[in-house]
């Protein structure tokens, strides 16, 4: 068990580390993204910090529980925004799939975390 926490929290600080880089920069995908979505720049680049405070997160939760569970917590948050940003504009289930995704495998991590920390 801990070897699949090590390495879904391993492959979402990566998802999240590119994410970030798209946003905070506002690149191409991001900007489409946001377009779509309806949501500022502003918002989009606040996202980014947000998932770079993932990525740290995520990270030195290996090390410290504690943080992979609050950093766990709150990427989930940032997930339920996302499908709901989905939802709002009429998206279709497999517009919002990676974002699905992400949730379970958050959602392992976070349940994971938990289970080694007992």
């Amino acid at each position: 068990m801990q070897i699949a926490v090590v390495l879904v929290s391993i492959g979402l600080a990566v998802f999240f580390a590119i994410a970030a880089i798209l946003n905070i920069f506002y690149l191409k995908p991001s900007r489409e993204d946001a377009t779509h979505l309806g949501i500022s720049s502003r918002l989009t680049r606040f996202i980014g910090l947000c998932q770079i405070a993932a990525v740290f997160g995520l990270l030195a939760g290996l090390f410290w529980r504690p943080l992979a569970i609050a950093a766990a917590t709150g990427v989930l948050l940032l997930l339920v925004g996302a499908v709901i940003a989905h939802r709002r504009v009429g998206d279709p289930i497999a517009r919002m799939m990676r974002a699905v995704v992400v949730f379970v495998l958050t959602a392992f991590v976070l349940a994971g975390h938990i289970w080694l920390l007992t």
